[in-house]
């Protein structure tokens, strides 16, 4: 189904991310677009990536005016940097799991999203109170129930899931 997506949608969309994430998001974006079944299901599954549920909003809104303004030109719109009032800081919590435990919830991750499993952990590692909410939070990442249950069938142990 990658053939249904304009192939400069997806570097642009590629540019866009790596610029925000600073990694490189090609190998997730290709099978992103393999698996849409239009551009917006692909631009659905790319903003995945951005973990901050305003941001994401925020990025897929500029594309959608673009898109659906000037329908052959993908470039994204200028994105609303200002920062509504009681979001100064951005709320990070953190809580501790063993490097064992770290790398087995990674090695699970990558084996269902690629190379961008490090970057999701990390992330997702700061914002979680528990693995329990790790887990979950993970999860949301994944495509369909088919991964989430192979991803919980490697990562849900007695060792792994002992919340701190």
């Amino acid at each position: 189904m990658a053939d249904l997506i304009n192939p400069r949608l997806i570097a642009r969309v590629e540019r866009s991310l790596r610029k925000r994430l600073h990694t490189n998001v090609k190998p997730h974006l290709l099978r992103c677009a393999a698996h849409a079944r239009n551009e917006d299901e692909f631009m659905a599954s790319a903003a995945r990536l951005l973990l901050n549920m305003q941001e994401r909003q925020e990025w897929l809104a500029s594309w959608a005016t673009r898109r659906h303004t000037e329908a052959d030109d993908t470039t994204p719109a200028a994105l609303d940097t200002t920062t509504p009032a009681g979001l100064d800081a951005p709320l990070q919590r953190s809580f501790r799991i063993t490097p064992a435990q770290r790398d087995r919830l990674r090695d699970a991750l990558a084996h269902e999203v690629g190379p961008i499993a490090d970057l999701l952990l990390d992330k997702e590692s700061q914002r979680a109170d528990s693995v329990s909410e790790l887990l979950e939070r993970l999860e949301s990442h994944l495509e369909g129930e088919e991964q989430r249950a192979r991803f919980r069938q490697v990562t849900i142990s007695s060792k792994l899931h002992t919340d701190h």
